[in-house]
């Protein structure tokens, strides 16, 4: 498998014109699902995924993204089909492109940052009164439903605490994916709600966590490559939930 990490520094001002036109940014929502169709309507089945959006204090914000095609097979695509605003609104005129490796070792330490969506699939619901019920499965903050799994067994358990949950979140799908990483040592670089713009069974936009939105964190820490194919395949796929929106892009660093 060959993977590549590209770079595109989109013009702001022309991603919101053309996503206002298409009405895919809701107001208050997160806009991932902006850049999403931006980048399937650039590139169709060759659009990167996972990517992250990165938005410096005092720099241009400029998209960082993994895909398996390489810079000239998605110039090549775009030249051919994409809707010139959309060209604009991207900057597939400014695409860098570099082959990542195709080998890791066994036991290689690497630094990262990525920022995440940690949610769980629950059946556990809150109705008005704030008390936990069984319904159907739903998508929930990972750190709320350590909390109701504690308080089911102990009306009084304190909430449980969320920057744990989360880098032991983390930790969890890290090993699944072929790399350990020290809990103790994983920084918070931020913690918020955003509300997702997603489309609905009957394929209309809908803004999913409108009361509050969800997790959206970012951590930061350093890894051990244990299986180095599972890792090239997690890095390549992202972790968690929602990577086609901006989340789950695994940032390398050095230590």
């Amino acid at each position: 498998m060959t993977l590549y990490m590209l770079r595109l520094n989109p013009d702001l001002r022309r991603a919101n014109a053309w996503g206002a036109a298409q009405r895919l940014a809701p107001p208050g929502a997160d806009s991932g699902y902006l850049w999403h169709a931006l980048l399937t309507a650039a590139f169709g089945d060759l659009a990167p995924k996972p990517w992250r959006l990165v938005e410096p204090p005092r720099a241009a914000a400029h998209l960082l993204a993994y895909a398996r095609a390489d810079a000239a097979a998605l110039a090549e695509r775009a030249a051919l089909y994409a809707d010139p605003a959309v060209a604009a609104a991207l900057g597939v005129d400014t695409l860098a492109a570099k082959r990542m490796p195709d080998v890791f070792r066994a036991g290689q330490k690497l630094g990262f940052d990525v920022r995440l969506r940690p949610v769980v699939r629950s059946s556990f619901r809150l109705d008005g009164s704030g008390r936990a019920g069984r319904d159907q499965r739903i998508e929930i903050d990972a750190a709320l439903h350590a909390s109701l799994l504690a308080r089911e067994s102990d009306a009084q358990a304190p909430r449980a605490d969320a920057e744990t949950i989360y880098k032991t979140w983390l930790a969890q799908r890290l090993a699944t994916g072929g790399a350990r990483a020290e809990e103790a040592c994983m920084k918070l670089l931020w913690r918020r709600r955003s509300a997702l713009v997603r489309r609905d069974a009957a394929r209309r936009i809908a803004v999913h966590g409108r009361k509050g939105g969800g997790p959206d964190v970012a951590l930061s820490g350093v890894l051990e490559v244990a299986e180095p194919q599972a890792f090239a395949n997690m890095l390549a796929q992202g972790v968690g939930r929602h990577r086609a929106f901006g989340f789950g892009m695994i940032l390398l660093r050095p230590v």
